[in-house]
């Protein structure tokens, strides 16, 4: 019997670093693959300074793969997206100009702080375009592509995946890989169990309500900055898809 392929989109490899193993242990009836962006699709303008579709994005993301790779749709069990909150739902008055900081911008527990009015302004730009992109996506349980329905989610890590785990929001990108690899390593648990403790809602509700308890938690005040993920409950969604 040929298995079927769950696909993670995610931005970056440590996404990939972190799961992986785990994935393919523990869901075996599937074949494991990440689609590794290495950019924010949820904050990506296209090539004329507009907007693009968020939805066709993501569509376009799935077909590149499947052509790339040699799938078809009904190869796929389901697609996982993985992004990072970057604290695109606080409200503007929290993006603040401190000319004192080293880096151009600086997430804190309740602030995200940048060197310029300018910049203040990007930054406010892209948290509106990616809350906006992220709001369109969680209404979306699937995508139809090639006439065949794709189940999809949309996960967060908060502020960012290196923020849930080892609590560093602002970490060097250069050093990602490299302290992922020791996290794992160092892990005297399983990685789901881990970020169960990070699960911003009661574990024992059902699935849906789950999914879209973890989501208006991450809206509110400034909790988009604040530690928490809901990727604990992909675990769910591939047990939920014939795991």
């Amino acid at each position: 019997m040929i298995k079927k392929v769950l696909l993670i989109i995610v931005e970056g490899q440590t996404e990939q670093v972190i799961l992986e193993d785990y994935l393919d242990a523990h869901f075996a009836n599937s074949t494991i693959r990440f689609d590794v962006q290495r950019e924010d699709m949820l904050t990506k303008w296209d090539k004329h300074k507009r907007i693009p579709n968020i939805k066709n994005s993501v569509v376009q993301a799935i077909q590149s793969y499947l052509e790339k790779y040699k799938f078809l749709a009904k190869d796929l069990t389901a697609v996982v997206h993985i992004t990072d909150a970057d604290g695109c739902f606080i409200a503007p008055e929290y993006v603040k100009v401190d000319g004192g900081i080293e880096q151009s911008l600086f997430y804190t527990e309740d602030a995200i702080l940048v060197k310029s009015a300018k910049r203040k302004e990007q930054i406010e730009q892209r948290n509106e375009m990616k809350a906006k992109n992220a709001k369109i996506l969680i209404a979306h349980d699937h995508f139809s592509i090639q006439r065949f329905k794709v189940p999809y989610q949309l996960f967060y890590f908060s502020t960012n995946l290196e923020h849930v785990l080892w609590d560093e929001r602002n970490e060097i990108a250069t050093e990602k890989i490299q302290k992922a690899d020791a996290f794992i390593e160092n892990l005297s648990g399983t990685i789901e169990d881990y970020l169960q403790a990070y699960l911003p809602v009661n574990p024992n509700l059902p699935y849906k309500e789950k999914m879209r308890k973890s989501w208006r938690y991450l809206m509110e005040g400034c909790h988009s900055l604040q530690r928490g993920t809901n990727v604990p409950l992909l675990f769910d969604m591939i047990k939920t898809n014939g795991q």
